[in-house]
């Protein structure tokens, strides 16, 4: 069997993530995606077999470029400094690719997701949940449930990195400190 080109699927999951941006997801059509990227749909289909497995795929690879490649280096790492790596991670990662944002937020929520991809979420959110006991623990890390926090975390880091972009405010390391600085300030003890 010939191997998959790597610059057909690149151009598959671009136009994916841009259809999806302008489309959503149940606006999104295999043929769209095909005529997108410049290949017949039969081309597509030897790559994908479904538009499910389409955007499991594409969910995974971004998923695996974001943050969670980096968890397993910054175990070893304070609460704190472990929750700057993160921050810092994912705001650079966050910012300037709103379409796979709204991707990655429509699909995570989607009844398409595979068992394997929610695991993934599960393993990062497992992460930031342990990490945050362990703070609790240390009493750096104010005592609510995690239900609170993470969702703090989290939104706070989606919104200001798609503020950042609408108005083109650079991101610099001086962004990143004191957005974190006020992230912490909110969940510290």
């Amino acid at each position: 069997m010939k191997p998959k080109d790597g610059k057909k699927v690149t151009a598959i999951y671009d136009a994916t993530v841009a259809l999806i941006g302008e489309v959503g997801l149940a606006g999104l059509r295999m043929s769209a995606i095909a005529e997108k990227a410049k290949l017949a749909s039969g081309t597509l289909y030897i790559y994908f077999e479904s538009k499910e497995h389409l955007l499991n795929a594409l969910y995974s690879k971004i998923m695996m470029e974001g943050t969670i490649q980096l968890l397993p280096n910054i175990t070893h790492l304070p609460v704190k400094k472990q929750l700057y790596v993160i921050w810092e991670s994912v705001i650079r990662f966050r910012y300037g690719r709103n379409d796979e944002m709204i991707f990655l937020d429509q699909f995570r929520y989607s009844p398409m997701i595979s068992e394997e991809n929610s695991k993934l979420t599960e393993k990062f959110i497992s992460h930031v949940e342990k990490m945050l006991d362990s703070g609790k623990e240390e009493m750096i890390v104010k005592e609510l449930d995690n239900h609170f926090l993470i969702p703090l975390l989290y939104g706070y880091a989606n919104d200001l990195s798609r503020y950042l972009v609408v108005r083109n405010v650079a991101l610099t390391e001086e962004v990143i400190t004191r957005s974190f600085g006020i992230c912490w300030d909110a969940i510290k003890a």
